[in-house]
């Protein structure tokens, strides 16, 4: 069942619609994918950052450097798992890297949507993208839940270090 099929979309349509299923919905939600309010912590951070600013702050309120570092921790497993996946499927099938991507970022975002390869991909395909549903689902509330922890305090003080980064 597809209204729209996602193959007769330009290709920047079609890149527009993978970065809404991977941005996915609000926090508490069913909704997949990184969250709104991850994406947004990561846009006001690169803000600050090109700013020349030490915090990040949004609506005169500071967003904790916890939440910054758990929310780039989030944006960057999900890149990893959306490069790893489609790897995986481009080198099990012959379609092109559009189609590839979109399958990826839909099962990752459990989104449903499909490019309208997914009949014709061969069974280790259809694992890959099965895991990568399981993942999507799982994979950010459980990083988050892990991240989220209160470890305890390192006791020692090691002293700071500036790397050039960029």
């Amino acid at each position: 069942f597809v209204t729209l099929p996602i193959g007769n979309m330009t290709e920047d349509t079609t890149f527009l619609t993978m970065v809404l299923m991977l941005i996915g919905g609000a926090p508490a939600s069913t909704a997949g994918g990184i969250k709104v309010t991850t994406f947004a912590v990561l846009v006001v951070t690169i803000l600050a950052v090109m700013r020349g600013r030490m915090r990040t702050t949004i609506l005169r309120r500071k967003i904790p450097q916890e939440v910054v570092f758990r929310s780039l921790a989030i944006i960057s497993l999900a890149t990893l798992l959306l490069i790893a996946v489609s790897w995986l499927l481009a080198d099990f099938e012959p379609f092109g890297f559009l189609p590839v991507l979109f399958e990826a970022a839909s099962a990752l975002g459990t989104v449903g949507m499909s490019y309208g390869i997914t009949p014709q991909l061969h069974d280790a395909s259809r694992l890959v993208l099965v895991a990568a549903m399981f993942v999507g689902r799982l994979g950010p509330l459980t990083f988050v839940l892990l991240l989220a922890q209160k470890h305890q305090r390192d006791h020692l003080e090691y002293p700071s270090e500036t790397v050039r980064v960029g």
